[in-house]
């Protein structure tokens, strides 16, 4: 859908190469139905060689309740996973033509993945986070995305909390320097 970075709570993601990013939030399809359904930013696919697809569902925010044991952090937690499974979801059913509008925009590469060997990351991206602060925040998303993890027996490991350094290290934010 997209070959254009993607900026969202002050990061610049991608771009990204030609048919491996679905623009989830800004696409039709999401558009058909976003009333009452929160969504991740975006779905992007990638394929290596001799290794099964990973799709990465990202969702990126700027900042957590600190500290992280106010009632506030469940909430932070259930609206992101929220928005991961949803991005997920709204993703697959492209990908399986339930959503007409994701016809023409979902890109090439997802419409002819065999949905049967992909493997799932639901990412969460936090601006300027302390990579220290990162584990209880990843332990929380693990806890809140296990069903959903089981169910479609994605790799345990399926759920990662980073912060824009590591995002960065990891090829899905532009480089600030």
């Amino acid at each position: 859908m997209t070959t254009q970075p993607i900026v969202e709570s002050e990061m610049t993601f991608g771009p990204y190469p030609e048919g491996q990013c679905f623009h989830v939030e800004k696409s039709g399809a999401y558009a058909a139905i976003q009333h009452g359904v929160p969504m991740a930013e975006f779905l992007l696919l990638r394929i290596e060689n001799e290794r099964p697809p990973v799709i990465f569902v990202v969702e990126a925010k700027s900042s957590t309740p600190q500290p992280i044991t106010q009632p506030n952090f469940d909430d932070f937690i259930n609206e992101v996973r929220e928005k991961l499974v949803n991005a997920f979801s709204l993703g697959w059913a492209a990908c399986l033509k339930r959503h007409r509008e994701a016809d023409t925009e979902l890109p090439d590469p997802f419409k002819t993945l065999d949905l049967s060997q992909a493997q799932v990351r639901f990412v969460l991206v936090i601006k300027g986070h302390h990579e220290s602060w990162l584990p209880p925040i990843q332990d929380a998303m693990a806890i809140a995305l296990r069903s959903t993890v089981r169910t479609w027996a994605f790799n345990p490991n399926s759920v990662v909390a980073i912060n824009d350094v590591l995002a960065e290290k990891h090829g899905l934010i532009l480089s600030e320097r």
